[in-house]
């Protein structure tokens, strides 16, 4: 994860109004730094060799991975032992996120403590798991192809109460930049533009809600939603009281702010690879 590159700019008391989305997933708690999780010893687990051979996979994927690259590994051949070992080892990262998919039912992803290395869940509209992975990626690819799924371009702004007073030129700056998002990404900040209550009641009704929605507690809590709008994301900070702090819409393929970069990939591999060694009695413990 990366900090925001925008000035962080505190809102006065009653300048935006309460956010009714805010219950649309409960914002993660405090920052936690990276912790090794704890592993048990090689003699412990030395019967669960699919699940360790795995984790092993999952190092070499992520030591070998190219900007570009899609790595999956599925986990629905092990026992529930094995998925007890690989639960253990990869943990709960700081980036969580959830998308709507076309039969109805739904993606539950984590990213696991090790950055650019995800858990991928997918639930029928019953509520039945379908679908079990691990993902090596800056995001996994599921998230950036429902978010442009389930959205449209905007041709034309709509009608427009006169009482508004910026929602016109926020909603020419969208209708402008939005077929341009994958060579130019754009940031428009609501916290740093005189807008009203009323103008982002508009814009918010303009935008839409989207299939995808991204939670981190990296660098504070960040909610990054995706619209109905093709290439258009809510990305909205909080404090720890879960007021906002800065709200803006970025028009790109995905918000940089969702990502784990190549630096972040390789020393996850690292990593995963001690992790690796650990299992397999590689290291001298007591």
């Amino acid at each position: 994860m990366k900090p925001f590159p925008l000035p962080v700019v505190a809102l006065g008391a009653g300048s935006q109004p309460e956010d009714p989305d805010l219950a649309y997933m409960p914002l993660p708690g405090e920052v936690e730094s990276f912790i090794m999780p704890a592993l048990p010893s090689s003699e412990d687990v030395s019967h669960l060799g699919r699940a360790i051979e795995l984790i092993g996979q999952l190092a070499a994927l992520a030591a070998r991975w190219q900007p570009g690259e899609r790595c999956v590994r599925e986990l629905a051949g092990l026992n529930s032992e094995e998925l007890a070992l690989v639960n253990q080892v990869l943990g709960e990262g700081e980036v969580s996120a959830k998308a709507l998919l076309a039969d109805g039912g739904e993606a539950r992803i984590q990213e696991s403590v090790f950055a650019g290395v995800w858990r991928v869940c997918r639930f029928d509209a019953n509520g039945q798991q379908t679908g079990d992975s691990v993902e090596v990626a800056p995001i996994p690819e599921l998230l950036i192809e429902r978010a442009q799924a389930a959205s449209r371009w905007l041709d034309a702004l709509p009608p427009m109460p006169a009482t508004l007073m910026n929602a016109a030129p926020i909603g020419a700056e969208l209708l402008a930049r939005q077929r341009q998002a994958l060579d130019s990404p754009h940031v428009i900040n609501f916290t740093l533009l005189p807008v009203t209550p009323d103008d982002l009641a508009w814009i918010t009704e303009l935008v839409g809600e989207g299939a995808v929605g991204i939670f981190s507690r990296g660098y504070g809590k960040c909610r990054v939603l995706a619209t109905a709008l093709t290439h258009v994301w809510r990305v909205q900070y909080f404090n720890t009281m879960n007021t906002l702090l800065l709200d803006t819409l970025e028009i790109t393929r995905i918000p940089d702010v969702t990502l784990a970069d190549g630096e972040d990939i390789a020393d996850s591999a690292e990593r995963l690879g001690e992790a690796h060694h650990w299992l397999c009695g590689a290291f001298d413990h007591v």
